[in-house]
């Protein structure tokens, strides 16, 4: 131990004696190791943390697999026939996605998000209320009392924390709510949701093909997911032999929750984790370049110490020592860089991270930090320990006099690590020029609706429970809409039930090819149709008004638009996308012909089709537009409870946002109301590959700082070497461009193979970017060539300045001081 202690009291000194080198290594080690720690963290709270859910390992959630694969949402038949076969999962429930609506009743008024849950669904989970209960058996059934499940959030923030039971009602949907329980502060599913309140109120729809819930459950003891797996895949077999076509179900894919919640962000931050490696990679090797230089310049005192009997293990331990010093210096700035990160992190993540909330740095991140430092110092102190070890003392002190450029082997590891940190920061910068050609790439898409100039007002009224309901609602819908068209500079205004990249949930489903308008009286008659593969179709469901599409600039095929013809006494119309024309009518003219949607609202007024649009991109500019059908929202007014209003005009969307609220505020001031604009919708959709991109790029652009300063420092060090060649060099007549050229020609060479190797190691590791570029191939040579050019000309113009200096030696200094 006392031997240890001196040996930290000795580095101490020696590190005190130069303190540029001392404070250069912690820096380019607090860089590396606070990136690390950073990444480590978000990691750590979002893929690695299990659920706060008591054995969150045995939670599931089941989808309905389509004959071609795609994954959708179970139908309310198709549960219940599950739910009755499975033995393996148990508590098994139905959950509809988190919609939007507009909250009375709290302390102010809000929009809050709105899941309806079946009477399994809290069991599956295994969590209790901190305060009041769940749901009563009486309450889960149709026309059961009204009552809500609040979430730890939206009490403390809308209920002012005040203790259960509650003297007021939350309404919303056209309902007063009686709040009866709250959740702890860690329950959050689906993510974000703010109110549960009993599925079984609405009474299930008989259709197998309206794809409406998500059903989640627990494993039964004694069962693997494999075990689930198969019996599932079996009952789906079952059902598809009683049901033929109806269940739209060929298999059913079962995975864990916890996958299902962070899987979509899984690749990003492995490929954002494995970024701050390299970065980490290549500040150590900065680093053990420095230690190597500075035990080359220390030869001459090393080789004393080792001719005067010390051996190996001490050699090695006093290496160990002061890169220990070194580490964990650069390890706790690395630490609170890393706090200040993740902060930062959180900040400019764009709302798409699952967890956030457990995102710190806690214990085990903070071992992390520890164990990531001790291994740095571990392998910085043994490295440069066996390079010096291998000098023997006589040669040492025999060059003492001429030079301190401990040895070619010590100068061929420093070139090979410079090598090494140029092909990792070609690694880095080439997966960032492909996030950015892709994303330039998506910019660049005609999104099929404009992009500038419009402001979105989203509403939310009382559900359309009744005729009477549904024409007050569209009543405000176009009083609202004729408020707006009038105002000054406005060219266009229109509604839709859902609108691009606004993220509330749609619908889709199977709708009917009529032959006349009468075939379908009922829903059986639609099940009973729906087998006929050739009536059947599929696309997207939406509602609109006249003006929507002009709005939003989505442009007419054929036919017509909605118009004042189209009253809710009129036969029912609907326009459908150019993709739903081309799949189902490939060769037919779509107008006039009859289909039957009603599955979806339940309404089976057949429509008669008008007009053929342009695609959308409804989900993202990255997303296939969907076959899309559009009915007219004077005619369907069991949409007209949520509508978002969409108002076009030149005088830019800051001002139309402006004139909407006031319009808004004149009209239905007790409204909650949302306002946004074309612009930030799509900054939002494309805010996951900038973040990415940003992140990506600033470790790259680090990386590629610290490798071309590594270059740097060994093109100096061997200028530094070879004075007194210069000078002869230049005693024989060369001229300082022959130097200037020498140098610079080495630098090239080093950097070559490191660009040679990193094009390797990019096209090696390029199918991690699968799945994360969108329009361009993972090994695009122009990306390739760009950034290889880029890191030659850097490194080059880093290494001109040494060069420079040793195309200046004057040969007649260096020959006297040799003399």
């Amino acid at each position: 131990m006392d031997t240890v202690l001196d040996g930290l009291r000795q580095s101490l000194r020696s590190l005190g004696r130069s303190p540029g080198f001392t404070l250069a290594c912690v820096l380019m080690l607090a860089v590396g190791i606070g990136a690390s720690t950073a990444l480590f963290s978000v990691v750590e709270g979002v893929l690695l943390r299990p659920l706060p859910y008591p054995r969150p390992e045995r939670l599931v959630e089941l989808s309905q697999r389509a004959a071609d694969g795609h994954l959708t949402r179970f139908s309310d038949p198709n549960f219940e026939d599950v739910r009755a076969r499975t033995r393996t999962v148990a508590a098994l429930a139905q959950v509809s996605g988190a919609a939007s609506v507009a909250v009375t009743g709290a302390d102010e008024p809000a929009f809050a998000t709105l899941a309806l849950a079946s009477r399994d669904f809290f069991p599956a989970f295994a969590v209790r209320p901190i305060q009041g209960r769940l749901f009563a058996e009486e309450e889960q059934r149709v026309g059961g009392t009204p009552v809500v499940v609040v979430s730890h959030a939206f009490w403390k923030r809308y209920l002012g924390a005040r203790p259960l039971p509650l003297p007021d009602t939350l309404t919303f949907e056209g309902r007063a709510y009686t709040v009866v329980g709250v959740m702890p502060e860690s329950f959050d599913y689906p993510v974000g949701t703010q109110l549960w309140i009993p599925r079984e109120l609405e009474a299930p729809l008989p259709s197998r093909t309206a794809h409406n819930w998500r059903v989640v459950g627990r494993l039964a003891d004694g069962i693997d997911l494999q075990a689930a797996r198969a019996e599932l895949t079996h009952i789906a077999r079952e059902l598809a032999a009683v049901h033929g076509r109806d269940t739209r179900m060929h298999d059913i894919a079962v995975e864990p929750v916890q996958e299902s919640l962070v899987g979509r962000v899984r690749p990003t931050l492995l490929l954002l984790s494995g970024a701050a490696a390299f970065l980490l990679l290549v500040a150590g090797a900065n680093v053990t370049n420095l230690l190597l230089a500075r035990a080359a310049t220390r030869s001459r005192e090393l080789a004393i110490h080792v001719a005067l009997g010390a051996g190996p293990g001490a050699l090695t331990r006093r290496f160990v020592l002061e890169s220990l010093l070194l580490s964990l210096a650069g390890g706790a700035l690395g630490a609170v860089l890393a706090a200040w990160g993740v902060r930062a992190l959180l900040a400019a993540e764009p709302g798409h991270l699952p967890r956030v909330d457990e995102v710190g740095v806690n214990a085990t991140v903070l071992f992390f930090t520890l164990g990531l430092s001790l291994l740095l110092a571990l392998g910085l102190g043994l490295m440069t320990a066996l390079r010096a070890a291998r000098q023997p003392p006589g040669a040492t002190l025999a060059r003492a006099g001429r030079t301190h450029s401990g040895g070619g082997g010590a100068e061929q590891t420093r070139r090979a690590l410079v090598v090494g940190q140029l092909a990792l920061a070609l690694v880095l910068l080439v997966g960032a020029a492909l996030l950015g050609r892709s994303l330039l790439g998506l910019l660049a898409l005609d999104p099929g609706y404009r992009t500038e100039n419009v402001a979105v007002l989203s509403l939310v009224l009382p559900p359309a429970e009744d005729e009477a309901q549904g024409q007050r609602n569209v009543q405000l819908q176009e009083h609202l809409l004729s408020r707006l068209r009038a105002l000054p500079g406005v060219r266009a205004a229109g509604a839709v039930s859902n609108f691009p990249l606004e993220g509330s949930p749609g619908g889709d489903g199977t709708f009917l090819v009529l032959n006349r308008p009468d075939e379908v009286g009922d829903l059986d008659d639609f099940g009973r149709l729906s087998r006929e593969p050739e009536r059947t179709g599929s696309a997207e469901y939406r509602v609109a008004s006249e003006g929507y599409f002009a709005a939003l600039g989505i442009p007419l095929v054929r036919g017509r638009l909605f118009d004042a013809r189209d009253h809710a006494d009129a036969p029912h119309v609907a326009v459908i996308s150019e993709s739903l024309a081309k799949a189902r009518w490939p060769h037919e003219d779509p107008l006039g012909k009859l289909i039957q949607f009603g599955n979806m609202d339940g309404d089976l007024r057949p429509f008669t089709i008008v007009g053929v649009v342009g695609d959308v991109r409804e989900r993202g500019l990255d997303d296939a537009p969907s076959p899309m059908l559009y009915g007219c929202s004077r005619q369907r007014q069991q949409f007209s409870s949520r509508f978002h209003l969409a108002v076009h005009g030149p005088m830019g969307s800051a001002a139309l946002v402006t004139a909407a609220r006031q319009v808004l505020q004149e009209l239905a001031p007790e409204l909650p109301s949302r306002l946004s604009t074309v612009e930030g919708l799509l900054a939002g959709s494309l805010a996951p590959r900038r973040f990415s991109l940003l992140l990506l790029g600033a470790f790259g652009a680090a990386a590629l700082l610290l490798s071309v300063a590594g270059l740097a420092a060994v093109v100096s060090y061997a200028v530094a070497q070879r004075t007194r060649e210069f000078g002869i060099r230049f005693a024989l007549g060369a001229t300082a461009e022959d130097v200037l050229g020498l140098v610079l020609r080495q630098a090239a060479r080093l950097a070559g193979l490191g660009i040679g190797l990193g094009v390797l190691a990019a096209v090696g590791l390029s199918h991690v970017l699968t799945g994360l570029v969108y329009g361009v191939s993972t090994t695009d040579p122009l990306v390739f060539v760009t950034v290889a050019l880029l890191l030659l000309g850097v490194a080059l113009l880093a290494s001109w300045l040494p060069a420079r200096r040793a195309s200046r030696v004057d040969p007649m200094t260096v020959l006297r001081s040799e003399a």
